[in-house]
């Protein structure tokens, strides 16, 4: 008799053939995606206990129910199998294990310190170097972090731009730029794209901000108070003065922080949670002050203080961490606490050369037992503040519910809006809130193909049309439909609606209050009109369920209008390059990309343009200095005007 296919040998007697050797395990369901990843000393006796119910999780009934196959990965030790499983999980992202943060992963500060002037940067990760790649290349990228949000590494930015003023242009700006932008005027930019700077100084600004994004903020302060008395004695002392404002700034900052008046130095852990979701936070310790902590929320069934930790720890110092600190303070030891201290001590030691084993603390009293407690307040008030948000968003939702009538929750709202100038370039946007958040993913763009000129309503009806008739064939329709606009919008929204036979598919308009404005009614808000009646609704400013949709349509607005400026500048490259003999798609992509614009490339000598190797010979780059010149006989344009929704 043949073999049953693996998918269908129950799990127990799949448990009993598994190795009994440390290794990772991963669940999956009969399409074959993956549906856990865990570690193991003992890997069949570690996936037996999932199968006979002897681990107490919530969620294991539910894995076991899922689960068709479970397949495994033997390895030698349990480090090496705590580094695959914090591989697999970052490559599958299995819907239960725990979830930190969101889809993209932690936040770094980026520094390469092989360009001539280095700038900082925000990178959603640290890229993955590859085989062909030097160590020596690779240990010039430094990275700084990570960081919880964006707000929390842009305000970090904006902090060190303040005292230690780096350049932010890309290299296509920095190599086309002439003078001194704005920023160097305002004090944010030391300018090296026109030599206003020596290498020399512009390097003493990188060393500042990385001993600053290093928390050696003591020594920063030390060499800065160096720096300023040489200077003083030189009597250059205006740069003396520069440097005892940036002194003044940093120990203002410096003061901010709340000092413990403790020697301990590294991170806090704690961890806040209630059901599958909470909140991680990281309080960072250096030179006796608490820093800002870094908040993870995460979901998913957790498990025990000591698994979580596991993993949470291991993501968060990983391989490309910049900052590994040596000791963490910690609620409870991790699971696998060993081989978990041994791989973060190897990955400091690669990083700064240090050769002490990081140690693992769960201090129940005394001045590290408060630090402690201070993380443990703030991920519970960071739980709070979410939950808050939450209940918000359930109260706009569950308003909208009785005031429109809906015989469901809008889980799934979609709003529509139109973008032309005087018919030129139409596009459409289209915005999706889940759950009363915006989900960008799912945001869409159009290019209108139908419609000529600018007609809104047939340009609303032709995006629907082709959105709501995807929608049909994947099964995939809002729960409430929003346009942009008054009744024209609302009736060509109803007309498609019941050409798919979608009139039970639940639609409104948002219309500004134009008209009311223009009586001197500045206290009305926006109009909601609905289909089936002749006057709209009015709300009060603060309506939860009005604020919602406020929300919904702005977005729309400004999706709409980034999209036709993008088409405007597409095509006012493509006309002014285009029509220069010999010039294709491949050398204007040469020349945009060496000079950074139609500025540059009008403004470059002709020796200049024959220097973008291989694409532009003397003939062309001659042809393209006459060609490319504004000229003198034609009327000034106009002024821009920027496109705006109907």
């Amino acid at each position: 008799m043949a073999q049953p296919p693996a998918a269908a040998v129950p799990l127990a007697d799949q448990a009993a053939r598994l190795p009994e050797e440390p290794g990772v395990y991963l669940f999956k369901n009969g399409s074959g995606h993956v549906l856990y990843v865990g570690k193991a000393r003992d890997l069949r006796a570690r996936v037996r206990q999932y199968i006979q119910g002897h681990d107490q999780r919530p969620m294991v009934p539910q894995l076991v129910a899922a689960a068709a196959s479970v397949d495994v990965v033997p390895v030698h030790s349990e480090r090496e199998a705590l580094l695959l499983e914090g591989t697999l999980i970052r490559q599958y992202r299995p819907r239960f294990n725990s979830q930190f943060k969101d889809d993209g992963g932690f936040l770094y500060i980026r520094l390469d310190t092989a360009e001539a002037w280095p700038r900082l940067t925000i990178a959603r990760r640290p890229a993955r170097t590859t085989d062909k790649q030097s160590e020596n290349i690779k240990k010039k990228v430094l990275w700084f972090g990570p960081f919880a949000s964006s707000w929390n590494a842009g305000r970090t930015l904006d902090l060190i731009q303040r005292h230690f003023p780096l350049r932010t242009c890309t290299d296509t700006v920095l190599r086309s730029r002439k003078r001194p932008c704005l920023l160097h005027q305002m004090h944010r930019c030391a300018a090296p794209c026109t030599q206003v700077c020596t290498p020399e100084e512009y390097d003493g600004l990188i060393q500042g901000a990385r001993l600053f994004l290093e928390g050696r903020r003591a020594e920063l302060l030390e060499r800065t108070r160096e720096r300023m008395m040489a200077l003083a004695e030189a009597e250059r002392f205006e740069e003396a003065a520069g440097l005892r404002d940036l002194i003044a700034g940093l120990e203002a900052e410096r003061a901010r922080q709340s000092v413990v008046g403790t020697e301990f130095e590294g991170d806090a852990w704690a961890i806040h949670r209630e059901g599958t979701a909470g909140v991680a936070a990281c309080l960072p310790v250096r030179e006796g002050a608490v820093r800002e902590p870094r908040l993870l929320p995460f979901t998913g069934e957790v498990g025990e203080t000591g698994e979580l930790l596991s993993s949470l720890i291991n993501a968060f110092y990983g391989e490309d961490s910049g900052d590994i600190p040596p000791a963490l303070l910690l609620p409870a030891l991790p699971d696998d606490a060993e081989a978990l201290a041994l791989i973060l001590s190897e990955r400091r030691s690669e990083k700064t050369g240090a050769k002490s084993k990081i140690q693992f603390l769960t201090p129940q009293r005394g001045e590290k037992r408060a630090v402690l407690e201070i993380a443990e307040k703030a991920a519970a008030a960071a739980w709070l503040r979410r939950s808050s948000e939450q209940e918000r968003r359930e109260q706009a939702l569950s308003s909208l519910v009785s005031l429109l009538g809906l015989p469901t929750l809008p889980r799934r709202i979609e709003c529509f809006d139109n973008s032309n100038l005087q018919g030129e370039q139409p596009v459409a946007s289209m915005v999706v809130f889940i759950d009363g958040k915006p989900a960008r993913a799912e945001y869409r763009r159009y290019h209108v193909k139908t419609v000529v000129g600018a007609d809104d309503f047939a340009t609303m009806r032709e995006i629907l049309m082709r959105r709501l008739s995807r929608g049909l064939d994947e099964n995939n329709l809002p729960d409430l439909l929003v346009v942009d606009g008054g009744k024209g919008q609302v009736h060509a929204a109803q007309s498609v609606l019941e050409d798919l036979q979608l009139t039970a598919l639940p639609m409104i308009g948002l219309s500004k209050p134009r008209t009311e404005r223009r009586r001197g009614d500045w206290e009305a808000t926006d109009r909601i009109v609905l289909p089936d009646q002749p006057e709209p609704i009015f709300l009060r400013p603060d309506h939860p369920g009005l604020r919602l949709l406020q929300h919904l349509r702005d977005q729309a607005h400004e999706t709409a209008i980034e999209f036709h400026r993008k088409q405007r500048s597409k095509q006012t490259i493509r006309s002014a390059l285009d029509d220069i003999p010999g010039v294709g798609p491949a050398r204007r992509k040469a020349l945009l990309t060496h000079f950074g614009s139609i500025k540059g490339v009008r403004e470059a000598t002709v020796e200049e343009l024959e220097k973008v190797v291989g694409k532009v010979g003397r003939k062309i780059a001659e042809g393209l200095k006459i060609n490319n010149q504004p000229d003198p006989d034609a009327p000034a344009p106009s002024p821009h005007r920027a496109a705006v929704p109907r």
